[in-house]
């Protein structure tokens, strides 16, 4: 059985999908976020970002590396792992993140975009967690987005 850390006044999440949301200025990807409670947190993000993490979820072969299959491999070469994702704030609609990287023992954080931890995250099956005040803040209950003509 999977060990869940607890992490104090954030939520643990999983990655619903990555899709194509209709905004008046046109299309845009979006990453979906989705706690037990089946909120989901919407957070646009850049077409390379969607696409990087859609082949990872999807566990998809890619002929050369992507930016992210190289950010992990430096990772491995320096004895070092992605140990979990804390998105921890928004700000006039931006999103704010900290990647949690371990090494020797050690735990070093750095300040990241949500979508790029993300795409890490996925790569190697590291926890991804969303602090309670930005679930309160900007997510909305699935039933809410419509996505294929099924609600999501």
């Amino acid at each position: 059985m999977e060990k869940t850390e607890y992490v104090e006044g954030f939520e643990k999440v999983k990655i619903a999908g990555v899709f194509m949301s209709s905004l008046p200025e046109g299309a845009s990807p979006v990453v979906f976020l989705e706690n037990e409670e089946e909120k989901v947190l919407p957070i646009y993000i850049g077409a390379a970002e969607a696409f990087s993490i859609q082949t990872a979820l999807e566990d998809m072969p890619y002929p050369r590396p992507l930016t992210h299959d190289l950010v992990l491999k430096i990772l491995e070469g320096l004895d070092s792992s992605v140990e979990k994702v804390l998105i921890d704030d928004l700000n006039d609609g931006i999103f704010f993140a900290r990647l949690i990287i371990r090494k020797n023992g050690g735990v070093f954080e750095f300040d990241a975009r949500p979508s790029d931890s993300i795409a890490l995250a996925v790569r190697c099956k590291a926890p991804v967690y969303v602090s309670t005040d930005v679930m309160e803040k900007a997510s909305v209950g699935r039933d809410e987005y419509q996505i294929d003509g099924k609600s999501r």
